[in-house]
């Protein structure tokens, strides 16, 4: 049976929600849960992940004792050192987690998952047979290392938000494959897929100086149904490519909307993500991995939910198996002076369905394709007249290889470049 991120989210929704009805959940204990500290103790860890969980507990709940940062946020310090997480942080709203000289990395219950390699195109190594065994969280919930504090039945951008994170290492497979060898540690198979670093329905979040390596499938940052939030300074090394979906799935920071299938706490309402700043970050190989699909895009859509208010400016991506920037179902946004070196693609926009997009601005990038490379260096794309791109400035970008498309059903502000 072939196990995708949407399903394995559903399960670890889906199955919890079963097992509370079996066990006769009122309504106040529902309340109950939602009042209770976002970090229980977890059995199995060490005292000081134990400490952290209650600091983050503490911020959570506005403790007076706690230091503020300039922004009024309650600051949690995580000690130095490698913490092995046997469930992801729970970050709380108002609160500055500062991670420097520290490395997460999981260790969350596993079990074995059947998985599908598709047809799309992808690295020639490692090589995945048409059917092959890796493993999966059980908890869907629980593929991330940490996640913000979400309300049962949240909607929109209502989950406590005015949430800072500095620094730090995040990597999720690293105790996993801590002893794999060969193709099996080229393919992370001991480790399962899930992100690094989590937002949903939230906002005014900031991240800066966190480094992110070696992510398997998934996401490095993902911002779901997020308002307001700024990745900056970050470095995203290492991506264990997916067989089981296209690498333009890969992104580093993913721009999303709660589903049914994506979503890990509140309403599945389709609450987009906007005002999002993405400024100043790496993106590429770790000393173990190749780079990611993308740096940043996004690859979902649902009527009347349009991403928007994007600007993604001054970041270095090199080695991106896919384009390295590549929004989807995203209006307002622009694409400035970036530096894409040795990779497939270079910025492409396209409207997806169901929903048109409007208002694009790329330029001043320097672009540089691997040879041979498929992909367009600059592209924008509207999938159908039903589903234009209007409103589209493109002009004075470097390019050194590939080339400069557009579809039709695109209209522009001023002549593009070409």
């Amino acid at each position: 049976m072939t196990v995708s991120r949407r399903a394995a989210l559903a399960a670890g929704v889906l199955g919890g929600a079963a097992a509370l009805t079996a066990a006769g959940t009122t309504a106040a204990q529902a309340a109950r849960r939602d009042t209770a500290p976002p970090n229980p103790p977890v059995a199995g860890e060490s005292a000081s992940r134990r400490t952290l969980r209650q600091q983050l507990n503490l911020a959570a709940a506005g403790d007076p004792s706690l230091a503020r940062d300039a922004g009024g946020r309650c600051v949690v310090v995580a000690p130095a050192g490698v913490h092995v997480l046997k469930r992801p942080l729970v970050i709380g709203g108002n609160t500055t987690l500062r991670a420097n000289g520290a490395t997460f990395t999981s260790d969350v219950q596993v079990q074995p998952q059947t998985y599908q390699k598709d047809a799309n195109q992808h690295s020639p190594y490692p090589t995945y047979p048409d059917s092959f065994v890796s493993v999966g969280v059980v908890n869907g919930r629980e593929a991330t290392l940490l996640i913000n504090a979400v309300p049962e039945g949240c909607t929109g951008h209502q989950a406590a938000g005015h949430i800072r994170l500095e620094g730090g290492t995040w990597d999720p497979t690293s105790y996993f494959i801590r002893n794999a060898t060969g193709d099996d540690r080229a393919r992370a198979t001991a480790a399962p897929p899930m992100n690094a670093i989590t937002f949903e329905h939230t906002h005014d979040v900031e991240l800066s100086g966190v480094t992110v390596r070696n992510v398997k499938w998934w996401h490095g940052v993902e911002l779901n149904g997020v308002r307001t939030a700024t990745v900056s300074d970050c470095r995203f090394e290492g991506w264990v490519e997916a067989p089981t979906a296209g690498l333009w799935h890969g992104e580093a920071v993913q721009l999303d909307l709660p589903t049914a299938g994506t979503t890990r706490g509140g309403a599945a309402d389709n609450t987009p993500t906007t005002d999002v700043r993405i400024v100043g970050n790496y993106c590429g190989a770790s000393t173990e991995f190749p780079g990611w699909g993308k740096l940043t895009g996004s690859h979902t859509g649902a009527p009347g939910a349009v991403h928007s208010d994007v600007w993604i400016e001054r970041n270095l991506i090199e080695n991106a198996k896919w384009d390295a920037i590549g929004p989807m179902n995203t209006s307002r946004v622009v694409i400035r002076e970036n530096t894409i070196r040795s990779s497939w693609g270079g910025v492409y926009v396209k409207s997806i369905s169901p929903n048109p997009n409007a208002t694009v601005d790329i330029m001043g990038n320097d672009i540089t394709l691997t040879e041979g490379s498929t992909r367009p260096a600059v592209g924008v794309n509207a999938t159908n007249a039903q589903l234009p791109v209007s409103d589209v400035a493109v002009y004075a970008n470097t390019v050194h290889g590939g080339t400069l498309g557009y579809s039709a059903n695109v209209t522009f502000r001023r002549e593009p470049q070409r």
